[in-house]
């Protein structure tokens, strides 16, 4: 019985390989979208998503001091202890999750259309003050940028911006 189990798996699991399916679209699929990660970046070695921000805070002259663009999603220290318990790296992904759907709308999204009506448009948006509220409690405005990012052994081989958000004011 058991090797019935095993050869139907992999006979499915071939089936699905070589079957194509269309792609499902719906507003009722962001509702599970946290539990699927986000595959597309086995098709393909080459660039990869990453996600910018940078805060503000608007001077008395009514002019933006900028601080400096910050990677949202740095790599993150690894430790022996991570192998049992490792809260801070599995939200780390969970972020980059999100960076990677919000690179597949945009990439899916008809020439013309505002991103801004996204559902993931809001998610960075949110992700964005969180990390920027960490840095610097006292911002009043935020913009992010999603870029291509081509890495090669040592550094960053070539960038190209995919997106730039328009300077908004930060949530309080």
């Amino acid at each position: 019985m058991t090797e019935l189990l095993v050869a139907l798996y992999f006979v499915a699991l071939i089936a699905s390989l070589l079957i194509k399916t269309p792609i499902i679209k719906g507003p009722w699929l962001f509702l599970l979208r946290a539990f699927f990660p986000n595959w597309k970046f086995f098709h393909a070695v080459g660039y990869v998503p990453h996600l910018y921000a940078r805060s503000a805070v608007q001077l008395a002259s009514g002019e933006m001091q900028w601080s400096d663009w910050v990677l949202i999603y740095p790599r993150r220290v690894r430790r022996l202890s991570h192998l049992v318990h490792n809260p801070d790296t599995n939200i780390g992904l969970g972020q980059q999750n999100m960076v990677d759907h919000f690179w597949a709308d945009l990439h899916d999204l008809p020439e013309g259309v505002d991103p801004r009506g996204l559902v993931s448009y809001k998610m960075m948006q949110r992700l964005c003050d969180q990390v920027l509220r960490a840095r610097d409690v006292n911002f009043t405005h935020r913009q992010f940028e999603l870029r291509m990012v081509l890495d090669g052994r040592s550094e960053n081989v070539d960038t190209q911006v995919m997106m730039t958000s328009p300077v908004e004011a930060a949530a309080c």
